[in-house]
C-alpha cells in the first residue's frame, strides 16, 4: 500500500515539475513533454482507476495555444480557443500529437461539459476529410453528437484552418 501511495506522490511530482517549467518553454519544445503527459494521464492500472482526477483543463488548453508560437492568433468573440490546425498547400494529415491533442479536448469537454465548434476558413470543402476525421475523434473519445458544430467562415488566410473553440 505504501508503494502505491509513494508511485502516486512520484506522478504527482513530476506534473508540478511539468507544470512549472511551461512557461518559459515554447510549444515545439513542450511537445514531448506533453506526450509523456497523455501516457500518464491515460494509464490504465487497476491500482489508480480508484482515484479521482482531474484531466486537463480547457483553460490549460487555451494557454497553451497563447505561447510564443501562435501569438498572432484571432480569438473567436463567444469562446475560448482550444486547439488550432494550420494546413500549408496539400499537407493536409492529422499528425499523432493533433490525435493526442484532441483526446485531451474530449477528456476536458467531458469533465467540463461544454460545446465545441469545429470551425475552418475553407469555403472550398477541401479540409472535410479532415474535419470528419476531427469529428469521429472526439466521439470515439465520449464526446456526444450535440456537443459538436461544424462553421466555415470566409478568410483571406493562405493556408487552411481549422479552430476548435470552446462555445461560452
Amino acid at each position: 500500500m505504501i508503494t502505491c501511495y509513494l508511485k502516486i506522490c512520484i506522478k504527482y511530482f513530476f506534473l508540478i515539475v511539468f507544470l512549472t517549467s511551461c512557461e518559459k518553454k515554447t510549444f515545439s519544445e513542450l511537445d514531448k513533454n506533453i506526450e509523456e503527459l497523455i501516457k500518464w494521464s491515460l494509464l490504465d492500472e487497476s491500482e489508480y482507476q480508484s482515484i479521482n482526477y482531474t484531466p486537463v483543463s480547457s483553460r490549460t488548453l487555451a494557454d497553451l495555444l497563447s505561447l510564443h508560437e501562435y501569438e498572432n492568433i484571432v480569438h473567436p468573440k463567444k469562446g475560448i480557443l482550444i486547439g488550432y490546425f494550420s494546413y500549408e498547400n496539400n499537407k493536409m494529415v492529422l499528425t499523432e500529437s493533433n490525435k493526442d491533442l484532441l483526446i485531451l479536448i474530449a477528456k476536458a469537454q467531458i469533465y467540463e461539459n461544454f460545446d465545441i465548434l469545429i470551425q475552418s476558413n475553407d469555403i472550398k470543402s477541401n479540409l472535410n476529410d479532415i474535419i470528419n476525421e476531427i469529428r469521429i475523434i472526439l466521439l470515439s473519445n465520449g464526446v456526444k453528437s450535440n456537443n459538436i458544430r461544424l462553421n466555415s467562415i470566409v478568410d483571406i488566410s493562405q493556408d487552411f484552418v481549422i479552430k476548435i473553440i470552446k462555445l461560452l
